[in-house]
């Protein structure tokens, strides 16, 4: 397996067959805000290929060396089988340089039934087995509670840098309206 670049068709391809399936509708970009982001280089998207097939994706907000993981997904047939883990790894050696790789998921002390927190914590604990850490930053968007963990080795360990980062990678790639809307507090 190897992480490779992508092109335009190959992100539009990816979004229309599987990102479209795999979050939620309130979670996805609209694809010319990514395509977009992608022109004037602040959008990284990168495809998990197995041979000749694509099996996982990451899309990133790129800020020189600082990146959010924007989308992380991998193919529901390949899922299971350790391929989430390896993708982390190849993430991990692919931005060994970088100062600061975030990535969010969804907060299991702020989920509202028994079986959702089951699979946020199973989901936590496959993040933090695979070289992350949590920073103990909460944060709503779009409504949703997250925490904030990082890949990697994070160059600095102030929580407020942190936050600040966290808000202008988003800044970069939604219009100021849809930011206002639905990038919440910190909690």
């Amino acid at each position: 397996m190897k992480l490779v670049e992508l092109n335009a068709s190959d992100v539009e391809r990816i979004y229309t067959e599987r990102l479209i399936f795999d979050f939620p509708r309130d979670e996805q970009k609209p694809l010319d805000v990514i395509l977009k982001a992608m022109d004037k280089g602040i959008y990284e998207c990168l495809g998990l290929w197995d041979e000749e097939e694509v099996i996982g994706y990451a899309f990133l907000v790129k800020k020189d060396r600082d990146y959010l993981i924007d989308y992380l997904a991998i193919s529901p047939k390949k899922r299971n089988q350790g391929v989430g883990g390896t993708a982390l790894q190849l993430l991990s050696e692919y931005f060994e340089d970088a100062d600061t790789v975030i990535l969010e998921i969804e907060d299991p002390d702020k989920a509202e039934d028994a079986e959702e927190k089951e699979l946020q914590l199973r989901r936590r604990a496959f993040y933090l087995r695979n070289n992350c850490r949590d920073t103990g930053v909460r944060a709503f968007c779009f409504q949703v509670p997250f925490q904030i963990l990082v890949l990697g080795q994070n160059k600095s360990e102030d929580l407020e840098e942190l936050k600040e980062l966290y808000q202008s990678l988003y800044r970069m790639v939604l219009p100021k309206e849809i930011f206002d809307e639905n990038m919440g507090d910190f909690y």
